[in-house]
C-alpha cells in the first residue's frame, strides 16, 4: 500500500461493524482504519466494546464516544422572500421619517444584491448631505430615486440589524403588514 497518496476515510457509521448494534449518545466505541481486500484502499470500521479485538491487523485505531448533539447556530433565513422585501421598499416610498428613509436605502441595497433592483445612477450630494441613488425595478419600467443622508458605521449597523430581524421573522411580516395597514387607515 502506498502511503504517499491521500485517502478519504468515511465518518463513523455509529453502528458496530460486527454485531450491528447502534451506538447511542455517550456510548464508547472503537474505530479502526483497515486495509481492504482491494489493494491500496483503506476503510473505517467501528466496533462496540464487546466486539473489539485489540491487536488486530489495524492500520490505525482509537477509542471514542458518541457526542451530545450540538445545536447548529442560526445562519439566518434559508430563503428570502424578495417580493415581501419589494413590498416593504415600495410601502416606505413616501415616508418622511429619517429612520424609514435609512432603512429603505439599505433595503434597496439588499434588493440590488438580489437583482430585483438595478442601479442606474449614483451620486454624492454636496455638503456631506449623503448620497442619491436612481434604481429601476427589474422586469418593470418603474424607477425610484432614493436619498440617504450619510450613515455612520453605528447607524448602518443598526439599520442592517433591523433588516436581519425582519428577515429572521418571516412569520411576523403579516402581523407587521396588518398593523401598518391599520395605522394608515
Amino acid at each position: 500500500m502506498a502511503l504517499d497518496r491521500e485517502y478519504k476515510i468515511n465518518v463513523s457509521s455509529r453502528r458496530c461493524g460486527t454485531c450491528g448494534r447502534a451506538f447511542l449518545v455517550n456510548d464508547v466505541y472503537y474505530s479502526a482504519v483497515v486495509e481492504t481486500e482491494e489493494e491500496g484502499r483503506l476503510a473505517r470500521q467501528d466496533f462496540c466494546p464487546d466486539c473489539w479485538k485489540p491487536g488486530g491487523a489495524y492500520f490505525s485505531f482509537w477509542k471514542t464516544h458518541v457526542p451530545e448533539p450540538q445545536e447548529e447556530p442560526s445562519r439566518g433565513p434559508r430563503l428570502v422572500d424578495v417580493e415581501r422585501l419589494m413590498q416593504m421598499f415600495q410601502r416606505l416610498e413616501d415616508s418622511e421619517d429619517e429612520q424609514a428613509r435609512r432603512f429603505r436605502y439599505v433595503l434597496a441595497l439588499a434588493l440590488m444584491r438580489k437583482r430585483r433592483l438595478r442601479l442606474l445612477e449614483s451620486r454624492r450630494l454636496g455638503g456631506g448631505r449623503g448620497e442619491e441613488l436612481r434604481v429601476r425595478e427589474v422586469g418593470a419600467e418603474r424607477e425610484y430615486t432614493l436619498t440617504c443622508p450619510g450613515l455612520s458605521e453605528a447607524e448602518l449597523a443598526s439599520v442592517a440589524d433591523r433588516l436581519r430581524e425582519i428577515l429572521d421573522m418571516p412569520d411576523q411580516w403579516d402581523a407587521q403588514q396588518e398593523a401598518a395597514d391599520e395605522s394608515l387607515a
